[in-house]
C-alpha cells in the first residue's frame, strides 16, 4: 500500500516529509488538506492529528504526525533502499554526533528560524497582521547568532550531524529555505559564514530536495 500524506503545498513540516520520501524512493501519495478552509481544524481530521497541524502519515492503518518522527519512521523502516539517512546504530561516534545535530535543529537553530519566518511571512497569512519590521531584525540577528556557532562546527565536520548527509540536514531545509527564498534572506550563504554557505549549498543542490516543490501536491507519486 503506498503511503499517504495528509499535506497542503505551504506546508513547510510536510516538505521534510516530502524530502525524505524522496531520498528513500519512497512512493507516497498526497491527500490535500484545505488549510484556507479551516480542513486542518474540523473534527475528522483531528481525530487523526489532535493538535489540528500538518502533515499526517498513513500506511496500512498506522499514523503519525509530528514530521520530526515520521522522517525517523520512514529513514528507519526503508533504511535498506535510497540514501542512508540514519548512521549505522553500532557506530556509536557516528550515532553520537547524528543525535548531537538532531538536538541543535530542533533546540536552538529552528526556533529561531521559525520565530524570524513566522513574524515575515506566517503571521501576516495567518492573521492579515502587518510584519513588525523592529521585532523582525532583532528575530534575523538571533539566526545570524546560531549561525555564527555552526561556522564553526561545519569547519571540523562536513555535515551538522558528522560526515555523513543525514536526517540532521535535511531538517533544516524547509524553513531555511523559506526564509531564503521568501523572505529573500541570504544568512545562510552569507561570505561571513564560508562553512554555512558550502553546507547549505550542498544540501540546498541536492536532487531530491530540488524536487519537493513539484512533488509537494495532490495525487500518486511514484519515485524511481
Amino acid at each position: 500500500m503506498v503511503l499517504k500524506l495528509y499535506s497542503h503545498g505551504i506546508s513547510t513540516s510536510a516538505q521534510r516529509v516530502i524530502c525524505v520520501l524522496v531520498e528513500k524512493n519512497v512512493p507516497f501519495e498526497i491527500i490535500e488538506v484545505d488549510i484556507v478552509k479551516g480542513e486542518h481544524k474540523e473534527p475528522a481530521y483531528k481525530e487523526m492529528q489532535p493538535w489540528g497541524l500538518l502533515p499526517v502519515l498513513e500506511e496500512n492503518g498506522f499514523r503519525l504526525y509530528e514530521s520530526r518522527a515520521i522522517c525517523r519512521y520512514i529513514a528507519e523502516k526503508y533504511a535498506d533502499q535510497g540514501t542512508q539517512l540514519v548512521p549505522d546504530p553500532t557506530d556509536l561516534e557516528a550515532r553520537g554526533l547524528f543525535e548531537q545535530g538532531l538536538a541543535m535543529e530542533a533546540g536552538t537553530v529552528d526556533p529561531c528560524v521559525f520565530a524570524a519566518l513566522n513574524e515575515k511571512l506566517f503571521k501576516p497569512f495567518k492573521t492579515g497582521a502587518s510584519c513588525d519590521d523592529e521585532l523582525y531584525v532583532v528575530l534575523l540577528k538571533r539566526v545570524e547568532l546560531v549561525l555564527d556557532v555552526y561556522e564553526v562546527i561545519l569547519g571540523k565536520q562536513r555535515y551538522i550531524g558528522g560526515n555523513q548527509y543525514s536526517l540532521a540536514d535535511i531538517y533544516h531545509l524547509p524553513n531555511g529555505f523559506a526564509l531564503q527564498a521568501q523572505c529573500d534572506e541570504q544568512v545562510f550563504l552569507s561570505e561571513k559564514r564560508p562553512n554555512v554557505a558550502r553546507w547549505w549549498s550542498e544540501i540546498t543542490g541536492r536532487d531530491a530536495w530540488k524536487q519537493v516543490g513539484e512533488l509537494n501536491k495532490p495525487g500518486m507519486h511514484t519515485l524511481e
